[in-house]
């Protein structure tokens, strides 16, 4: 069985569209856990602001059958293929970690938003914290640390989210 970790978030109907996702991913894959859920304005484009977390799911899928799986549940959720990178989205699934396979070829693991948003590497950290990059040889939890610091006057303004009750209904 391959460790995946899923970025999930939306902007869109956010509290409907997460709760879906969440559904649809225990359903296609053996759950392990979830992160909080963060807060965080639009990166790139001006729009709502996202609800994102990550989640930790095991399954004999491959990488490509994980990402069409992945793509699959976005659609299902109202996601136009080939939308805009930058624009609202009811639900985005990426793959961010396959076990610690290293790949140049989509999807690109591990993922490179992994170290560029508080959004992804935060919540990587919390349910992750001691596991390593694969090409940095460097943990999570020490990566969100370095983040934090060089990144102290970063516009990148990320918030838990302590109110889900709409996730237990």
């Amino acid at each position: 069985m391959a460790q995946v970790f899923l970025g999930i978030g939306s902007n869109t109907d956010r509290e409907k569209h997460i709760r879906a996702g969440l559904e649809a991913i225990a359903k296609s894959f053996d759950w392990r856990q979830r992160s909080r859920i963060f807060c965080s304005a639009s990166v790139g484009f001006s729009g709502s602001d996202f609800y994102n977390l990550v989640v930790e799911v095991e399954t004999d899928l491959s990488v490509t059958e994980v990402l069409a799986e992945c793509k699959r549940i976005e659609q299902e959720n109202g996601r136009v293929p080939g939308s805009a990178k930058f624009s609202p989205r009811t639900l985005d699934i990426d793959v961010l970690l396959y076990d610690d396979v290293i790949r140049e070829l989509q999807p690109q693991l591990p993922r490179g938003e992994i170290l560029e948003n508080a959004f992804v590497l935060w919540p990587l950290a919390e349910i992750a914290g001691r596991r390593l990059h694969p090409l940095l040889n460097v943990s999570y939890q020490q990566l969100w640390e370095q983040y934090q610091q060089t990144h102290k006057d970063s516009p990148q303004q990320l918030e838990p989210i302590s109110d889900t009750h709409w996730l237990e209904d």
